[in-house]
């Protein structure tokens, strides 16, 4: 287990860590939540919007409403953290639950944006000879 010194340990807003330190990793954090809202947004949108062909509406609207109560779940954790109600451990938990919404927001915009293989042999699909 790698040594983490009493600032990187301490709480996010707790009046052990230094004051520069403390305004520097909220920077980050803030940076890193818009851009991980951002995705979740997008991914929400193109959900409900691109419908058509391979994906029903009923199955999107069920992929955004899971990821949205994820997104919830994450929220609260973060809201319990700022605050100091959980162990500064749980950090590393946060930024894996983060990295892992924005990988699961990569993977339904593949899934809706890229159009599926054509199957059949047709003039369009068949590479030229």
């Amino acid at each position: 287990m790698p040594q983490t010194s009493t600032a990187e340990s301490a709480a996010l807003l707790s009046s052990s860590s230094a004051p520069a330190m403390r305004s520097k990793i909220r920077v980050v954090h803030i940076i890193l939540t818009l851009f991980i809202l951002v995705a979740v947004v997008t991914t929400v949108i193109s959900a409900i919007v691109f419908h058509t062909g391979r994906n029903s509406l009923v199955a999107n609207a069920f992929f955004a409403t899971t990821l949205c109560l994820i997104v919830l779940s994450q929220g609260v954790m973060l809201y319990w953290y700022f605050r100091g109600e959980l162990d500064p451990k749980f950090r590393y938990y946060l930024y894996f639950a983060a990295s892992s919404t924005l990988l699961i927001c990569i993977a339904g915009n593949l899934f809706f944006h890229i159009p599926p293989a054509c199957t059949q042999a047709c003039p369009t699909c068949s590479p030229p000879p």
